[in-house]
């Protein structure tokens, strides 16, 4: 009973991973993780959407949850908008969408405006049991644009339009779902999805070992150098 995954708009998301998670029990999060977010400033919501929170943080990858019983057709399609195609926010606001923005949709709707905001009837809620949990690398200048063009700003955009690293989108999909087992009794699957449009090109960078040192704060023995 997986949510499919179709990523269209290939240039604005070079990486697109979920994972759908079942039995899922919406509560208050213990204590512990409560606290945590409470000694960063952040006021703890419910179980699930303390748990993305904690993983962006802890990480720096954002990450978005979805009702997947609320996701038409049980898939999910990363495109660009139809220019003026109406969308409503989670603050309840309807908004006119541009075709220079990136959109998470359903078989029918945009559910997210992606990396931004979420939308007002995807979202986890007390009655949620099965949710589509999405980590993924979006294109900074895309988000950007499209922040600035509707006015919002959120922790996710933040890190967005600043740049995530591709190489962690799977490790913090893995990290936040185990994390989910823990305190909400998810159902872990083997599989997830993994979708790499455009793989990440890395430049090697020459430094001196005394230069390095400096830059760490720390020396590394040269045995453990890779």
């Amino acid at each position: 009973n997986a949510v499919s995954v179709e990523v269209h708009a290939k240039d604005a998301c070079p990486r697109y991973a979920g994972v759908t998670l079942a039995n899922v029990k919406v509560a208050a999060s213990p204590a512990w993780l409560q606290d945590r977010l409470k000694s960063i400033g952040l006021k703890p919501i419910n179980n699930v959407v303390d748990v993305t929170n904690y993983v962006q943080h802890e990480l720096g990858q954002p990450l978005h949850a979805f009702d997947a019983d609320q996701l038409a057709g049980k898939r999910i399609m990363v495109r660009m908008a139809a220019e003026g195609e109406p969308f409503t926010t989670l603050d309840g606001k309807e908004r006119k969408l541009s075709a220079n923005d990136l959109v998470i949709a359903d078989g029918e709707k945009p559910a997210c405006i992606a990396g931004v905001f979420g939308g007002l009837n995807s979202g986890v809620s007390e009655s949620t049991t099965s949710i589509f949990l999405e980590s993924a690398c979006f294109d900074a200048t895309t988000l950007r644009r499209t922040a600035r063009r509707h006015g919002l700003n959120t922790d996710a955009s933040f890190r967005f339009e600043r740049g995530v690293d591709p190489e962690i989108t799977v490790y913090a999909l893995k990290r936040a779902s185990l994390l989910l087992q823990e305190v909400a009794g998810a159902d872990v699957p083997v599989g997830f999805t993994d979708t790499v449009s455009s793989p990440a090109v890395w430049t090697n960078v020459t430094l001196h070992h005394d230069r390095l040192a400096s830059l760490l704060g720390v020396r590394i023995d040269p045995a453990e150098r890779h």
